[in-house]
């Protein structure tokens, strides 16, 4: 009785949310309630202190049901307030359309975008996994909880968490618990419209541990479940059966998914539910049920904290290593900066020198590949792959499913404790697109390591010559993109992501290419003259591997009599964030600017004098040799000699 009382005043107050603000998604809220009450009663959360580190981290998935989330949180005890409740989907509330990472408290990870919810709770779990066995003495971890994931139908029809699922049940995550809200309903109609899988099927063929819960109203039946999932030696989904918008009028119908109730049909609920409670009061007899879950909690809460103060007696030197883990990401990389001239610059072999060099200095720096590690050469040398016989190893072998990725990157770095990087081939940055997007929309300081840039791919042909995906990244809000020409560049690149805390890529090209004298200083202001001239009458940007024949071009145009400025601009937003003055001496408006990118990129339209002087693609690239390639698309020293006397001649 108490158990429905609660799910009812759930139910009843979604739907109130969502009238109130004339938006939202009711179906959901109604018929998953008591799978939001059973995971919230079972969860190892702390309302007063939401980030605790070892708390369970709770994933909502299929995040449209935010009113029925909210409703959940504010009834056990989040600073989530009965006005936030009234002020649902209005402008400057905490109670958001989707949940939203450091906006609503009790929120992990910002969801919404189906499919990526159930990759980041993978994250978690894989960054849970790794603390835990890291820190790990006798019997005793200061990291020892469980990764919970609510969704639905539409996540499960997603690729990204199709992949996901597959490599969790391949590592063998058995601290992660999906529950499944299977109502077999999507927007358009029933399940089946789209659909016949047998997931229950598909979930064992993953290397799943599948449950049912038959009666998706029943919370001692999904309590049983999970008191099962936490006993087992693979990763867990409860299938539990629902039906979309239960006690409405339109229960069992797709019309109901984003539908908000009118006053009337509120009253039909409460009705049917048998629910007459005031509007956003939790009834005495569920506030009694809530002060005993909460007993519970702050049972629970304290043996957790007693474990932790054993630990800290006995293992001191442990603990204190635990403590500073996120201290750790202050690194000044200063100190690997080498002063010397080399007679060329192989990026991907100087990449992974800096990657260990930064991985030796942040044990706590782990990451993987899209099935590439040998070609963009991102991984450790002395660190095994991580795996269910090894927790502790720092290469995770993602295979070839790069959307997943990303996403399982975003929720291993959000858990805290950790930072992460991805790496695969730029071409299949697309692949990854929607997952750094929420990074990037979350603030969340996730490590992109691209390889095989632009055209010097070469021989494998247009469709892995990375040529529109750097616009892209460029386009996105609090992405940092790095196009480095040289090694210190890489650097600068590192300690921009240390000091700005903030999502960044790196994009090496394949080819070896000639030495620059880049400067690391210099790089952190995002351009800088890597060769400057005192009677230059004109300046060329250029980034990456165009760096060098910019410099080429630079030299045939002296022997001409023509001085001009390189300047090399490796991260346009950090150079976009420099004061006026710096951006101005770097940029002299008043004479030529020329820039030179093998990308389809508009972003250097801005900085150069007019579209006659910016040299890039207009169109995808050509299967060849890399050179002649990137020849016959203009990319010579010879034809930006041409280029810029030609418009120096019409414009004088």
């Amino acid at each position: 009785m108490k158990n429905t009382l609660a799910t009812n005043y759930l139910r009843v107050t979604s739907a109130l949310e969502i009238n109130r603000a004339n938006s939202g998604h009711t179906g959901t809220s109604l018929g998953a309630s008591a799978i939001m009450f059973s995971m919230y009663k079972n969860a190892v959360v702390d309302n007063k202190n939401p980030n605790y580190i070892n708390r369970d981290r709770i994933v909502f998935s299929a995040g449209h049901a935010s009113a029925l989330i909210y409703a959940t949180l504010n009834l056990f005890g989040f600073n989530i307030s009965t006005e936030d409740l009234k002020n649902f989907r209005q402008l400057g509330s905490i109670t958001t359309g989707h949940p939203e990472v450091d906006v609503a408290p009790g929120v992990d990870v910002s969801t919404g975008p189906l499919g990526q919810g159930i990759a980041n709770a993978v994250g978690f779990a894989i960054a849970e996994e790794y603390l835990r066995n890291k820190f790990k003495k006798g019997n005793l971890s200061p990291i020892s909880h469980y990764t919970y994931c609510f969704t639905g139908d539409g996540c499960l029809m997603e690729g990204v968490a199709q992949e996901a699922l597959s490599i969790a049940g391949n590592l063998k995550l058995n601290k992660l618990i999906l529950l499944y809200d299977k109502n077999d309903i999507t927007i358009e109609g029933g399940l089946d419209l789209a659909n016949r899988e047998d997931n229950k099927a598909k979930f064992e063929a993953m290397g799943w541990n599948v449950l049912q819960v038959r009666d998706g109203n029943s919370v001692s039946e999904i309590d049983a479940a999970i008191k099962t999932a936490k006993n087992s030696t693979k990763p867990t989904v409860i299938i539990i059966n629902t039906k979309i918008g239960f006690g409405s009028d339109l229960e069992g119908s797709n019309k109901i998914h984003g539908k908000p109730l009118t006053n009337e049909q509120i009253n039909v609920l409460r009705q049917n539910l048998n629910y007459f409670v005031p509007d956003f009061v939790v009834p005495q007899e569920v506030q009694n049920y809530m002060n005993s879950i909460f007993e519970e909690k702050t049972k629970v809460l304290k043996e957790q904290k007693d474990e932790l103060e054993e630990y800290r007696k006995k293992f001191p030197k442990e603990f204190k290593e635990f403590c500073e883990l996120d201290n750790n990401f202050n690194l000044d990389v200063s100190g690997f900066v080498k002063d010397e001239k080399l007679k060329n610059f192989d990026a991907r072999s100087e990449g992974h020198k800096i990657l260990n060099l930064i991985g030796g200095a942040i044990p706590n720096l782990i990451g993987g590949c899209g099935d590439v590690a040998p070609s963009t050469q991102a991984y450790f040398d002395n660190s095994p792959y991580y795996s269910y016989l090894d927790r502790t190893g720092k290469n995770i072998p993602y295979g070839i499913r790069e959307h997943a990725m990303g996403a399982i990157t975003n929720g291993i770095t959000l858990h805290k404790g950790i930072r992460a990087f991805c790496s695969t081939f730029f071409c299949f940055a697309n692949y990854l697109t929607p997952s750094i997007r929420m990074a990037a929309l979350m603030k969340t300081p996730v490590l992109y390591l691209f390889t095989h840039d632009s055209l010097t791919v070469g021989e494998d042909g247009p469709t892995h010559q990375a040529v529109e995906q750097i616009a892209t990244l460029r386009c996105m809000p609090n992405l940092y993109v790095f196009r480095p020409s040289g090694r210190n560049e890489i650097l600068a690149a590192y300690q921009t992501y240390f000091k700005k805390s903030m999502p960044l890529s790196i994009i090496l090209p394949r080819l070896v290419t000639d030495f620059v004298e880049d400067d690391f200083n210099e790089a952190l202001n995002g351009a800088y003259y890597v060769s400057k001239t005192n009677k230059a009458i004109a300046t060329i940007i250029a980034t990456g591997s165009e760096v060098s024949l910019a410099l080429k071009a630079q030299l045939q145009l002296k022997q001409k009599g023509i001085n001009v400025n390189v300047v090399s601009m490796p991260c346009c937003e950090l150079f976009d964030e420099q004061p006026k003055e710096y951006k101005n001496k770097i940029i002299d408006k008043t004479k030529p600017v020329f820039c030179i990118e093998a990308s389809s990129d508009s972003t250097f339209y801005k900085y150069a004098t007019s579209e006659e002087t910016v040299l890039q693609l207009n169109s995808f690239g050509l299967s060849g040799k890399p050179e002649e390639v990137y020849a016959n698309f203009g990319f010579t020293p010879e034809n930006v000699v041409n280029k810029v006397e030609t418009f120096l001649k019409h414009n004088k």
